[in-house]
């Protein structure tokens, strides 16, 4: 559980797209590979019609020596955490999304979402309960977005608020969604 706590806190400090030649692991850039944490394992891909995402390779992976999500650069690329929840089983998946300023990320549109949109995850489907933008979450709030117990839900997160001036992200995008 302590290492889920530590890798959560890191999920949700996310990062920007890193440079080219760069991995972007979610609030850090480093030049190391990602490759050796993925597991080879087919993961259910993700249709959100609202976005026009239509059948979206969701990639596990798993987490760097700093205990940060490896999350790779691409910004139409999406991850999820190889050790968590596959989506449509009891607990709680999530899956995270770049977003990027210059408008091709795949979950630039995210916040856009509203109780009541529905999506699919291979065969599981999906509705919106609730969407947040939150400038931080305490230990108990990340500890809460993951879990292997209760309904099945699935939890998308993604960068909102770009700094012009910093090109920081300032808060994060989590849209919570139950099995229908």
């Amino acid at each position: 559980m302590k290492r889920v706590a530590m890798l959560l806190t890191v999920l949700l400090s996310l990062g920007g797209v890193g440079a080219a030649g760069t991995t972007q692991v979610w609030g850090s850039t480093t030049s190391t590979t990602h490759d050796a944490s993925v597991r080879a394992v087919r993961f259910p891909p993700l249709t959100l019609p609202q976005l026009g995402i239509r059948r979206a390779p969701v990639t596990p992976v798993g987490i760097n020596r700093r205990g940060q999500l490896a999350v790779g650069g691409s910004v139409r690329a999406l991850y999820t955490w190889k050790d968590g929840v596959r989506p449509g089983q009891p607990g709680s998946a999530v899956i995270a999304g770049h977003t990027w300023s210059r408008g091709a990320g795949v979950f630039d549109r995210l916040g856009s979402l509203r109780a009541g949109d529905r999506f699919s995850v291979g065969r599981a489907d999906f509705e919106v309960t609730r969407v947040r933008r939150v400038g931080g979450l305490s230990p108990q709030e990340v500890r809460g977005l993951f879990s292997d117990r209760g309904r099945a839900r699935v939890v998308l997160i993604t960068c909102g608020d770009r700094s012009v001036t910093t090109g920081v992200y300032a808060t994060r995008i989590l849209v919570f969604a139950d099995k229908v």
